[in-house]
């Protein structure tokens, strides 16, 4: 008898231990900081290929306008500029690029508000500069720094399909986002407007100075300083381009040791690092064809 009371005893000591184990474990999960989870990337990628880019008018008095005024008879978009203004391949591309992100992102979502950043580029990663392209191939120009000039303050350019709902999603789940361009500087106002009329909001803008390299890796590190006083303890965690050069090669501790090159293996893309299709230009056209 005094062993059955024993093995019942020890047996419901048993349960209790268990039915207070999952109940601690409830517990923690209510008491976790909560996280936001961001609904999935959607996007309507025919309606993009559907629709007419309206482009206004030069002023009679400008030489050099960003504009075409008078195209080839037999001008066509060239095949990296069509591919990315009207196929299903580039608009699926890139949405599935920011969505895999975003799956990446969420990881953070638990963190404290702030405390994770996002650095973004600009030009093809966000912004789509293709209608630009079209009209300096429709009179058959060669991209000049004077007429770019005049396209970033005109601030039309789109938004690169699933870029909106990316960055809008970030910054719902605590995140921080840092645009980082070569965009000249001395237009950042021109660039911030265009990215507000998207929707494309950010925490930190900056473009590239007279003197500043094209190697983003001090602009990073001044994005980071910056939104760290307003946000302590605020420290990039993902790099998303349209260019390797626009990601970053980190130091074991984490920190920026310098941007991405053609001759590196490409560590890190798909984890923290995001690259989004840009078939027009880029570093890459450097690249010995043996």
């Amino acid at each position: 008898m005094s062993y059955l009371l024993f093995g019942a005893a020890d047996t419901l000591g048993r349960l209790l231990r268990i039915c207070l184990a999952i109940i601690l474990a409830a517990l923690g999960a209510l008491l976790a900081p909560a996280g936001v989870t961001a609904a999935a990337i959607t996007y309507d990628c025919h309606a993009r290929s559907a629709r007419t880019a309206a482009v206004p008018e030069p002023p009679a008095s400008d030489p050099a306008p960003w504009q075409c005024r008078t195209p080839w008879s037999s001008a066509h978009a060239a095949t990296a500029v069509l591919w990315q203004r009207k196929s299903l391949e580039y608009c699926r591309l890139t949405v599935t690029a920011y969505a895999t992100a975003l799956r990446a992102a969420q990881a953070y979502a638990k963190a404290p508000h702030h405390s994770w950043i996002v650095i973004m580029d600009a030009d093809e990663t966000i912004l789509d500069n293709s209608l630009f392209e079209r009209e300096q191939q429709a009179c058959n120009l060669n991209v000049t720094d004077a007429r770019w000039r005049k396209w970033e303050r005109a601030g039309l350019a789109e938004a690169v399909p699933g870029a909106v709902a990316f960055v809008q999603a970030v910054r719902s789940m605590g995140g921080l986002v840092a645009i980082v361009t070569n965009r000249h500087a001395d237009n950042d106002g021109y660039t911030r407007a265009n990215l507000h009329r998207l929707g494309l909001e950010f925490d930190f803008e900056i473009g590239q100075g007279a003197r500043d390299p094209s190697n983003k890796a001090s602009r990073w590190n001044d994005a980071v300083k910056t939104l760290a006083q307003h946000y302590p303890g605020a420290r990039p965690v993902m790099w998303i381009g349209d260019q390797v050069t626009d990601l970053a090669i980190r130091n074991p501790d984490g920190s920026i040791q310098r941007p991405m090159s053609q001759s590196d293996a490409g560590d890190g893309i798909g984890d923290y690092l995001f690259l989004i299709p840009n078939p027009m230009y880029g570093n890459w056209q450097a690249n010995p064809d043996n």
